[in-house]
C-alpha cells in the first residue's frame, strides 16, 4: 500500500470512529455518495454491454436486408425488426425499444437504427430511472460484377447419406442470396457445371459446327460430351479444327442435369440444381475445364465477357467429395473411359486446369465435402486462389457453412459504420 493510501485509509477510520453528530451526518452523505457513484458506475457498464449486443445485433439486421427489392420503409423496417429480434431472442435488450431502416440517399446501401432505454438499479437513486442506448450500422452495395460458376460434383458417392440433398440445398441457398427473389438483378450471372467423369450439354448445341458426331447421330444424342484429347483437354482452345473439336458421346452415363451457360435466370438456376442427381464416377478436371468455358469469351460458350474487362470478376466453386477414378486415352481419336482406378491422369489435369486458370485471374474456391483422400484435399487446397478461399466440409453441416461463407464474400457486402 503506498503512503497516500494509507494516509487515506488511515483519514477513513478516524472518520468512521469520531462519534459527533454533525460528523455521523456527514459520513453518511459521504457514503450514499460513494454508493451513488458506484451504481451509476455500474448501471454505465451494464449499458455498455447491452449496446455491444444491440450493435451486433443490428448488423446482423443490416447485412439481412440489403439487396431487398423492396426498399419501402415499411418492408426495411419490418425485415431489420424481424431479423434484430431473432439476434436478440432470449436477451434483455432494454424497454420500448424502436427500430427503423432506411435506404441509403443515392440507393447505395441500407442504414439500420435502434434506440432502447436499459432500467438502471443503484443509479435510480441519483434520480437516473434509466439510460438511453442509441446505435445504427451501414452496409453498402457491391458495385462489382460478377461472373460465378458452380461445378458440382454429381458422382455415385454423392448418393450416400443425403449427401446430393445438402448440396442442392447449399447451392440454392447460394444463388437465393446472389440473385434475390423479385430483384433485377444485373451485376451477377451465374452458371452451373454438374460433373461426374463427364458434362452433359444441352442438346441444343447439336448443331453447333464445334461439335463431332463422329460415334453418335446428332438426333439420337443425349448430351455427354466426352474430354478432347490433350493438351486441348487442359486449355480454353477454340475448337476451330477438327482436333479441338468435341466429340459427343452414345449413352446416358453423364450426369442427369445439363449445364447451364451463364445467365440471371434465377428460377432455371434452381431448377438445374434441384435435379440434380449422384450417379457414376468421378473425373474433376472435365467439371472445371466445362466451368472455365463457362466463363470464357471464346467458342464453344460465349456469354462471358473478355478477360481484360475491369468491371467484371470471374469466380469458380469447384465442389467434390472425392479423388479421381477415371483414365481417360484416345486410341485412334476416339476417347476411351477406364473407370474404377486411381487417376493420376485426373490429378495432374486438375492442377494444370487451376493453374492456367488462376493464371487469366479468375478467383477459384474450392470444397472438399467428407473427402478421405489426403491427395485430393491437398489438390483441392493448392487449386484454391487463397488458402482461406479452401474448404474442408467434413460433414454437411459445414458444407452449408462454406457456401454460406463464400455467398457472403462474393456479395462483398461490407459494414461501414
Amino acid at each position: 500500500m503506498s503512503n497516500i493510501d494509507k494516509k487515506i485509509a488511515s483519514y477513513f477510520r478516524k472518520f468512521v470512529n469520531d462519534q459527533s453528530g454533525s460528523t455521523a451526518i456527514l459520513f453518511a452523505i459521504t457514503l450514499l455518495a460513494v454508493i451513488t457513484l458506484t451504481g451509476v458506475a455500474y448501471d454505465f457498464s451494464r449499458s455498455q454491454s447491452a449496446k455491444t449486443s444491440l450493435q451486433n445485433a443490428a448488423d446482423a439486421a443490416a447485412l439481412s436486408i440489403a439487396r431487398d427489392p423492396d426498399t419501402s420503409l415499411q418492408n426495411l423496417t419490418t425485415r431489420a425488426s424481424d431479423f434484430f429480434n431473432a439476434n436478440m431472442q432470449g436477451q434483455s435488450f432494454g424497454l420500448d425499444h424502436t427500430i427503423t431502416a432506411t435506404e441509403l440517399e443515392g440507393g447505395i446501401g441500407v442504414r439500420v437504427e435502434v434506440s432502447t432505454e436499459i432500467a438502471t438499479t443503484i443509479a435510480s437513486l441519483a434520480g437516473f430511472d434509466t439510460i438511453k442506448v442509441k446505435t445504427f450500422a451501414e452496409v453498402l452495395y457491391s458495385a462489382s460484377k460478377v461472373e460465378l460458376v458452380l461445378a458440382l460434383d454429381n458422382t455415385g458417392s454423392m448418393g450416400w447419406n443425403g449427401k446430393i440433398g445438402t448440396l442442392r440445398e447449399a447451392a440454392s441457398d447460394l444463388v437465393e442470396k446472389l440473385l434475390p427473389e423479385g430483384s433485377a438483378e444485373d451485376n451477377v450471372k451465374i452458371g452451373v457445371v454438374p460433373f461426374n467423369y463427364m458434362v452433359r450439354l444441352p442438346t441444343s448445341y447439336k448443331n453447333k459446327n464445334w461439335m463431332k458426331f463422329n460415334l453418335v447421330g446428332a438426333n439420337s444424342w443425349h448430351g455427354c460430351i466426352a474430354p478432347r484429347k490433350p493438351p486441348h483437354d487442359t486449355r480454353d482452345s477454340n475448337p476451330n479444327t477438327n482436333a479441338k473439336k468435341f466429340i459427343a458421346l452414345p449413352g446416358n452415363g453423364c450426369p442427369e442435369q445439363a449445364l447451364i451457360p451463364l445467365t440471371n435466370d434465377r428460377q432455371l438456376l434452381l431448377q438445374t440444381i434441384d435435379q440434380m442427381e449422384a450417379q457414376n464416377w468421378t473425373y474433376v478436371p472435365e467439371g472445371l475445364a466445362w466451368a472455365w468455358r463457362v466463363l470464357s469469351k471464346k467458342k464453344p460458350l460465349r456469354e462471358g465477357v473478355s478477360y481484360n474487362d475491369e468491371d467484371w470478376t470471374k469466380i469458380i466453386i469447384l465442389m467434390t467429395d472425392g479423388a479421381n477414378t477415371v483414365e481417360w486415352d484416345w486410341p485412334n481419336n476416339i476417347p476411351h473411359e477406364t473407370t474404377g482406378t486411381s487417376s493420376n491422369q485426373g490429378d495432374n489435369a486438375t492442377e494444370t486446369l487451376c493453374q492456367r486458370i488462376k493464371n487469366k485471374d479468375i478467383y477459384i474456391y474450392t470444397i472438399a465435402f467428407e473427402v478421405n483422400n489426403n491427395n485430393t484435399e491437398q489438390m483441392l487446397e493448392d487449386c484454391a486462389t487463397e488458402p482461406d478461399m479452401y474448404f474442408d466440409a467434413e460433414n454437411q453441416a459445414q458444407l452449408i457453412a462454406a457456401f454460406a461463407k463464400i455467398a457472403g464474400d462474393i456479395t462483398n457486402l461490407r459494414l461501414s459504420r
